[in-house]
């Protein structure tokens, strides 16, 4: 409760939009400013902002197992790490009609080398992909495992293997859930060493009906 003594110009505390203090033996009077209101307007730029926010994590979130060690950083989480990589070119689209662009979607990066001519073929219930060995050249080793994703984006869910075969093997195979019969998925692949600590960019292999 503030005081007020007009006879003695004595006032402490705060009295409507006054505010009386002491200082340095004195008393002294200040008028409270009007309170801002918050600026924050639905302008094109922030809602376009928020959109590629929302689909980016939406995306992110579903495949955080497979980007996990791939895009592991000191500085900050790997989900935030793949969606620095990924913010600038994995969107396209105008406002308000935005799209992931899964040709340009990195789901991996580093310095390791890919096998040479990757590709992917739909069979039955199971992706097949198949690749040249180039074990020997370059960082390539014959014991790296070959990571293998597929999205379906009609249901929002992932499958993948990250080790889903040796380098050397020149193939692998992912068995896809019977629910998305007659669905499109989308396919990459990427590779990593045996100790799971070096990674290869990713490559998209392309979008294919179940």
């Amino acid at each position: 409760m503030a005081t007020r003594q007009t006879s003695m110009h004595t006032f402490s505390g705060q009295l409507g939009s006054t505010v009386g203090y002491l200082k340095y033996g004195e008393n002294y009077e200040r008028i409270l400013g009007k309170a801002k209101t918050p600026h924050n307007p639905k302008t094109q730029k922030q809602q376009t902002v928020r959109l590629k926010f929302a689909m980016l994590n939406a995306f992110i979130s579903r495949i955080v197992g497979f980007i996990e060690k791939p895009f592991k950083s000191s500085t900050m989480p790997s989900s935030s790490a793949c969606f620095k990589a990924n913010y600038e070119n994995g969107i396209g689209g105008s406002f308000p009609e935005f799209e992931l662009l899964y040709n340009k979607f990195k789901v991996s990066k580093g310095s390791l080398d890919l096998p040479y001519s990757p590709s992917a073929l739909i069979d039955s219930q199971n992706v097949n992909v198949s690749w040249t060995d180039n074990s020997g050249i370059g960082q390539a080793l014959a014991t790296d495992q070959a990571m293998i994703l597929v999205y379906n984006s009609a249901k929002g869910q992932a499958v993948y293997n990250r080790g889903a075969g040796n380098r050397q093997e020149r193939q692998a195979t992912l068995a896809l859930p019977t629910a998305w019969n007659g669905d499109s998925v989308d396919i990459w692949m990427a590779m990593r060493n045996q100790e799971d600590n070096h990674f290869s960019e990713s490559a998209y292999l392309g979008n294919y009906s179940i």
